[in-house]
This record gives structure tokens, sequence and C-alpha cells, in this order.
């Protein structure tokens, strides 16, 4: 108790002493500007930020396309209680699957080993249900009074929703798949099992974030600015709960048809392609009716 009493008087001592510094030379910056255009360096060029730069590295994208990426993950950035979240909940779940090696010399049957794999499948695709609804949902939502805008823009409002659900789609595959693979790594196992659960979790990212895009567009709420008060609405639990029942249904199907003790080929096809079939209309059916709604909505 002393020992942790300690380092939290000795951090909380730099954060009341140290890090205000930081905060108050940013805004004294922000407010003593001239005006509010784009930096230039001393050659008239305006300056790059790191968020253009990372996008320039994939030049087969439109340059409104770009605009619109850079726009939505700058957003995403400056707001910490978003990103604040997602770290916490993905490092929680990186944390437990780095442990695993810590007692996978201990798993010797194979049933052990396929129902720890389902349940961290089961883990990281719940985790991804919570931020596809936290997160992804809102998006069309916090476009707000400037939806106009976008509307008139020659990019419109379609191209701005496939833009979004790409968008999502590439950065939480990125940390489910990650976790997946690491988690099937740790546990030994074969390599017909990575490509199973990767593919298993690539399917259910963009199934998720398709049905949070699609129900997004279907009930927006342009009056809040807050993403927790619009997801606290009706479109936010329906998002939800059909996520949580999308994963309950996806994870029985697969562990009954391909791990179940009695699993045969005909059973793991049939589980597979139900799985598939679902995916796809949990995820396509409500972006097309999220695009149709798009044409009868009045900005």
């Amino acid at each position: 108790m002393l020992v942790l009493l300690s380092n939290t008087a000795f951090f909380g001592m730099i954060v009341f002493t140290r890090l205000g510094d930081l905060f108050y030379d940013t805004a004294s910056a922000v407010q003593s500007r001239a005006t509010i255009d784009r930096p230039r360096r001393d050659n008239g060029k305006p300056v790059v930020g790191l968020t253009e730069r990372i996008f320039q590295w994939v030049p087969w994208i439109r340059s409104d396309v770009r605009a619109l990426a850079v726009k939505d993950a700058r957003m995403f950035w400056r707001d910490t209680t978003q990103w604040g979240q997602c770290v916490m909940l993905f490092g929680l779940l990186g944390v437990y699957i780095v442990n695993l090696r810590h007692f996978t010399h201990q798993l010797s049957s194979p049933f052990w080993i396929n129902l720890i794999a389902y349940l961290n499948l089961s883990a990281c695709s719940l985790n991804l249900a919570t931020l596809t609804t936290r997160f992804v949902f809102p998006q069309f939502s916090l476009e707000g009074r400037r939806l106009w805008i976008i509307g008139m823009a020659p990019l419109g409002l379609r191209r701005v929703i496939k833009v979004k659900y790409w968008l999502a789609c590439t950065a939480s595959l990125t940390v489910t798949l990650t976790l997946i693979l690491l988690s099937c790594h740790l546990l030994r196992m074969e390599w017909d099992d990575f490509v199973f659960f990767g593919s298993i979790i690539a399917v259910m990212t963009f199934a998720l974030n398709g049905l949070a895009v699609g129900v997004g567009v279907l009930y927006p709420n342009f009056k809040d600015a807050n993403p927790g008060k619009i997801v606290s609405g009706f479109g936010g639990t329906l998002c939800l709960v059909l996520s949580f029942l999308y994963i309950l249904a996806s994870v029985l199907i697969l562990g009954f048809g391909t791990a179940g003790f009695h699993a045969r080929t005909e059973w793991i096809v049939g589980s597979i392609a139900i799985f598939c079939v679902m995916s796809f209309l949990i995820g396509w059916l409500p972006m097309k009716m999220g695009l149709r709604h798009l044409e009868t909505l009045e900005i």
C-alpha cells in the first residue's frame, strides 16, 4: 500500500506541476495567431500534417476522399474521450492475450485450445461491437448542421457514407486481426487455424461496421454534438442489441459446426455458409437501407 501510495503521489505531482505547461503553451500559441489559415514555411508552401502524410502513402485515393478521411481521423484523434476508450478496451484485451504464453504450455488438449480460441474470438468481437456502436454509429450524426455543406459538395452523401465505412473497417480490422493472429500464435495453433480465425474476425469486422454505419444513417440525431448522447438513443440501443445477437449466434454456430465433439465435413461447410450469409445480411442490409434513406433525407 505504501508503494502504491508513493507512486500515486509521485506521478500526481508530475501531472499537477509539469504537464500543465504544455497545455498553456499550446493554448497561448493558438490564441495569439493573427490568422486561422494553415501555417506556411519560408518557401510559401503549406505545412503538411502527419495525418495527411500518412494518407498520402496511399496514392490511389482521390483527393476529395483523402480530405474527408483526414478530417474524420483528426476529429477522432482530437477527442481524447474516444481514442482513450479504444486504448483501454483493446489494451486490456491485448494484455490478456499477451499473457497467454504463461499458461499455454499447460494446455495439451485440443478441446481446451479451441475453447480458448473461440473465447478470444468472442471477447475481441464483443469489444469491436462496443466500439462500433460507440464511435462508428454516431459518425453521420456528428456532421450536425454542417451536413448540408457536404450534401451540396461534389463528393455527395453516398460517397461520404462509404468513405466513413471503409475508414472504420480499415482502422478496426488492423487491431482485431492483429489480436486474433497473436492469440493463435500464442496458442501454438496450426496455419489453417490462423486463416480460419483471421477470416472470421475480418468478416465480422466488415459486418459490424456496416451495421453501425447503416443504422447510424437510418436513425440520425443532428441536435446533439456529444457522441454519448447520440448513442444513448433508440438507434444506438438497436445497433448494440443487434451486434450482440449477431456475435452470439455466430460464435454458437461456428463453435457447434467446426469444433464440436462430432464435427463432420458437411457440418463445417454448413456452419461457415450460414455464418457468411448471416454476416452479409447484417452488414449489407442496413447499409443498403441507409443509402436509400439518404434520398429522402431533408438536409
